[in-house]
């Protein structure tokens, strides 16, 4: 219901001078009339009064107040002023919509379907609906709007089948609309009701084959959470036949190459693991669970360095990603970068203090070192430009040695650059390296340890999630993988 259009009708009593049609209908002068004022209009004057306003005032109501008292009565005035009325409001409900007028569009269609109720005029509403979900999403940018509208869709052919009961149209409708929104199981059970009541003809046809490949992705779907419920058993190799079942289906789906990867990485498959989470990038997700699944099986092929590279960008796309953060830590720990480790593991405290995994890095750290790590420093940018006498530290700082900056020697050394703004106002003082073509924050070159630990994904307590959104809209991933 309206209220906005609802709040426009204003009743009357019944003109005594009022003549509606010839036939049998009578008027029934104990019944108020609902009038619809004009747009600014606040009253009516009763000789302004036109039966073209009595007639809108009722379809406002029969739109939009299917359970007013007296609507089957309106129902039968606006028939007896025009028999071919509901014809009549379909053509210009098409007008309307085709000028993407939805809300009148809306209001013309609901007076036609309680009018007359059809499966065509249902169709009609719903169709509407699905145009203006379209065109929230595409034009507006309003994506709840366009949710409203196809929640709409669907509570409309819902009250169809109410209506009329398994209707083959409305039922072909309810499949296309559930497989359109990616409801599997609803489409195929909307699918097959339809089959069992509809009659021979082209939508039925459609409808087979409709069926089909909503039972193939159905399969397809059930051979991906096989897959994951495998690799979290524990069982690699039964998970990696599952999802190839899936990818054989869906070869373009990034999220299937990346359980496969998690599978291959946990038989010790690590090239073919590294294949798949390239695979991953190449269908264009980028995300930090796939740099640290790199990160793992390079550490695993011996490529220190490059699993500490894929750390950095893990941590780059997400600053706060704490199992990112304590393989980076880790790894610098071993190969005793000091000054890193520190950096990234008061990075990874102030993202959660609490975990234990990040205390024992921590507490590592202090006994190698000797140094405390105390509370969590913010860091904070000082704009020079506002303060006068640090303006003059700062150059005086920059005087005293050119050949010094950030506390590290620049005699040329291959690779070291430091971007430092020194001196420009509002510049920030921050050091970089630039090993093997790589950008890192500060990292060193170290000798490989002997040991390694990487957080592999799945969570402490075990559990692992998956949304499973195959072909949905850019931005779904697949949850991941945090093991001890």
């Amino acid at each position: 219901m309206k209220n906005h259009e609802l709040a426009r009708i204003k009743y009357i009593r019944v003109p005594k001078n009022l003549k509606v049609v010839e036939g049998d209908f009578k008027i029934d002068e104990n019944i108020k009339l609902p009038v619809q004022l004009k747009d600014g209009e606040k009253n009516l004057r009763e000789e302004d009064l036109t039966i073209e306003q009595i007639v809108a005032g009722m379809l406002t109501l029969i739109a939009y107040d299917e359970l007013n008292k007296d609507i089957e009565y309106y129902k039968a005035f606006v028939r007896a002023v025009e028999p071919n009325i509901a014809e009549n409001l379909n053509n210009a409900a098409i007008a309307k919509q085709e000028a993407k007028d939805y809300d009148f569009a809306e209001e013309l269609f609901l007076a036609v379907y309680h009018l007359e109720p059809q499966s065509a005029s249902c169709i009609n509403l719903a169709t509407l609906y699905s145009y203006a979900s379209v065109h929230e999403e595409e034009e507006n940018k309003d994506l709840d709007k366009a949710d409203e509208y196809l929640a709409k869709v669907k509570s409309t052919l819902l009250d169809g089948l109410r209506r009329f009961g398994e209707n083959e149209w409305i039922l072909s409708e309810l499949a296309s609309f559930e497989g359109f929104i990616g409801n599997l199981e609803e489409a195929k059970d909307y699918a097959e009701r339809y089959l069992r009541v509809a009659s021979e003809g082209e939508r039925k046809e459609e409808i087979k084959k409709f069926l089909k490949e909503v039972n193939a992705n159905l399969e397809s779907d059930s051979a991906f959470k096989e897959a994951y419920d495998y690799v979290m058993l524990n069982m690699p190799e039964k998970a990696i036949d599952s999802i190839d079942k899936f990818l054989k289906a869906n070869s373009k789906v990034w999220n299937g190459y990346f359980i496969k990867a998690w599978a291959l990485r946990k038989a010790k498959r690590y090239k073919e693991a590294k294949e798949c989470l390239l695979k991953c990038l190449e269908l264009g997700e980028s995300n930090t669970d796939i740099y640290n699944e790199l990160s793992i099986c390079e550490l695993e092929d011996g490529e220190r360095e490059l699993a500490k590279a894929y750390l950095n960008t893990a941590v780059d796309l997400d600053p706060n990603n704490i199992t990112a953060l304590s393989n980076l830590s880790y790894l610098l720990l071993e190969d005793e970068d000091f000054d890193e480790a520190r950096y990234y593991l008061e990075k990874a405290r102030d993202a959660a203090k609490d975990d234990e995994i990040i205390k024992n890095l921590i507490s590592r750290y202090e006994s190698a070192t000797g140094e405390k790590i105390g509370e969590v420093i913010k860091e904070e940018v000082i704009d020079s430009s506002e303060d006068e006498s640090m303006q003059e530290i700062l150059e005086e700082i920059e005087k005293k040695d050119d050949d010094h900056c950030c506390g590290h020697n620049h005699n040329n050394e291959e690779g070291h650059h430091c971007c430092g703004r020194h001196g420009e106002e509002g510049g920030e003082n921050h050091c970089h390296h630039h090993e093997d073509g790589k950008h890192h924050c500060c990292h060193h070159n170290h000798e490989e340890g002997d040991e390694h630990h990487c957080h592999h994904g799945e969570d402490d307590n075990g559990e692992h999630h998956c949304c499973h959104n195959h072909e949905r809209a850019e931005g779904h991933h697949c949850c991941h993988h945090h093991e001890e």
